[in-house]
C-alpha cells in the first residue's frame, strides 16, 4: 500500500516537472526523404527562329528535408503558470496521502500487536486456571480416599480440568492466528515466532479533553490536508481553462537544409539552408461555447472537491467522538473490574475455606474459580480495550 501510494507522489511530481517545462524554449529537429513522380519540366522557348526550349522549372525527383525549429510561448493566458500550481497541489495531496496510508498501517500493527499481548494474557490466565484445577483435583481426590466426597465430586473435577485444558489450547490458537495476521502485515515468514518486548498500561491516564483530540485531528489529520489540496488545485484548474479567453503569444523560429529548397527559384538538386523567425497570435473568437462548458464542469469539481472536504471533516469529527466514547468506557471497565476481581478473590477464598471445613460443595469452589478466572479476563480485555482505544484515537488526529 505504501508503495503504491509512494508511486503516486512520484507521478504526480513528474506531472509538475512535465507541465513546468512547456514554459521553456522547445526545439525539434525533422528529417525525411521523398521520392516524386516524373513529371514533364516546366519549360519555355523564345519565339525566335532556331532558339532552344528553356527550361524554366526543373524536376527534382529525390527531395530530402531536414529542419531544425525552436519556439517559445509568451504569453498563454495563464494557462501554464495555473496549471503547474494546480499540479503542484495534486503532488502535495499525494504526499498526505502517502502519510494518511502510513498512519492507517502503523494502527493496524499495533492493533494486531495488542490482540497479541491480550491472547498471550489470555494463555497465562488458562494456565493458571488449569495448574489451579489439577490442585483442587488432588485434594479433592485425597478427601474422596478419607470418605469426606463422592467419586462423583471428583468426576465434576476432572470435567472441569478437562475444560480448563481444552480453553488453553484455543487460547493458544488465537496467539498463534494473530501472530500469523501480524507476521503477515509485516512480510515476515507466517510461521515467525515473534517476543512482544511490552506489556499494557496498567495506570491509563484518567483524564483525556475531547476538545483537544478534535483541535489535533483538524490540524494533523493528512486526509484534511489532502482535501485542502485538491481544493486548490480544482480553483487553479478553472483558472487554466478561463486562460482560452485570452490571445495565445509565442515566439518561433526554423532553419531549413532542404533538397531543393522550396524558397529558391528554380529548384536545384542540391541542399540549400534557409532561416525564417516571427511572432504567432491566436485567440478563439468563437467555438460554440466549448470554454464555458470547461469553464462549468471545472466549477462543478470545485464543488465536488469542497464537498468532499466537508464530509470528511465530518467524518473526522464523528471517528474522533467514538474513539473518545471507548476511551472513557475503556477507563471505566478498568476500575469496575479491579473491584470484580478483589470480590472474586475473596469470595474464591472463603469458599475454600468452607470447602475444607465441609461446609461448601464441589461446585461451590469450581464455580467461585469460574468467577474469579472470568473477572481476570473482563480486566485483561478491559487494559486492551483501552490500548485499542489509544490506538483508534492516534489514528483518528493522526497521529504516528
Amino acid at each position: 500500500t505504501l508503495k503504491i501510494s509512494n508511486a503516486k507522489i512520484t507521478i504526480a511530481q513528474q506531472k509538475v516537472m512535465e507541465i513546468n517545462a512547456n514554459r521553456y524554449p522547445s526545439l525539434k529537429f525533422i528529417t525525411g526523404y521523398t521520392r516524386l513522380s516524373d513529371v514533364p519540366a516546366f519549360t519555355f522557348t523564345l519565339p525566335f527562329p532556331g532558339s532552344q526550349p528553356v527550361t524554366i522549372v526543373p524536376v527534382v525527383l529525390d527531395n530530402y528535408v531536414m529542419k531544425l525549429s525552436a519556439a517559445q510561448p509568451v504569453f498563454t493566458g495563464f494557462r501554464l503558470q495555473s496549471q503547474e500550481q494546480a499540479a503542484d497541489y495534486l503532488a502535495k495531496a499525494s504526499q498526505s496521502d502517502f502519510q494518511k496510508d502510513k498512519v492507517e498501517l502503523i494502527a493496524m500493527i499495533k492493533s494486531q500487536y495488542w490482540n497479541i499481548i491480550k491472547a498471550e494474557q489470555f494463555v497465562r490466565l488458562a494456565q493458571e486456571s488449569v495448574i489451579t484445577l489439577k490442585a483442587h483435583l488432588q485434594d479433592i481426590m485425597l478427601m474422596m480416599k478419607a470418605g469426606m466426597v463422592t467419586n462423583n465430586d471428583v468426576m465434576k473435577v476432572q470435567v472441569q480440568v478437562s475444560d480448563a485444558e481444552y480453553r488453553l489450547i484455543e487460547a493458544k490458537n488465537q496467539v498463534q492466528l494473530a501472530m500469523i495476521g501480524l507476521n503477515n502485515t509485516l512480510r515476515l515468514p507466517l510461521n515467525t515466532q515473534l517476543t512482544l518486548l511490552s506489556s499494557y498500561n496498567e495506570a491509563p491516564q484518567q483524564s483525556l479533553a475531547m476538545d483537544g483530540f478534535l483541535e489535533d485531528a483538524i490540524k494533523n489529520r493528512p486526509d484534511i490536508v489532502a482535501n485542502d489540496f485538491r481544493v486548490k488545485a480544482s480553483e487553479q484548474n478553472i483558472q487554466a481553462i478561463k486562460s482560452s479567453w485570452y490571445p495565445q503569444i509565442n515566439v518561433f523560429a526554423e532553419y531549413n537544409y532542404n533538397n531543393p529548397n522550396q524558397r529558391i527559384v528554380p529548384a536545384r538538386s542540391q541542399f540549400d539552408g534557409t532561416w525564417a523567425t516571427g511572432v504567432q497570435l491566436s485567440m478563439d473568437i468563437w467555438n460554440w461555447g466549448i470554454t464555458s462548458n470547461q469553464t462549468n464542469q471545472a466549477e462543478a469539481q470545485l464543488s465536488q472537491a469542497i464537498d468532499a472536504a466537508q464530509l470528511t471533516k465530518e467524518g473526522i469529527q464523528t471517528e474522533v467522538m467514538q474513539s473518545y466514547v471507548l476511551l472513557q468506557q475503556a477507563l471505566e471497565k478498568i476500575g469496575i473490574t479491579k473491584k470484580n476481581i478483589e470480590q472474586a478473590e475473596e469470595n474464591f477464598r472463603t469458599i475454600s475455606q468452607k470447602f475444607k471445613a465441609g461446609n461448601a460443595l464441589t461446585t461451590d469452589v469450581t464455580d467461585a474459580q469460574t468467577a474469579l478466572l472470568q473477572a481476570k479476563v473482563n480486566n485483561i480485555q478491559a487494559y486492551i480495550d483501552y490500548e485499542l482505544a489509544l490506538v483508534r484515537m492516534d489514528k483518528a488526529i493522526g497521529k504516528q
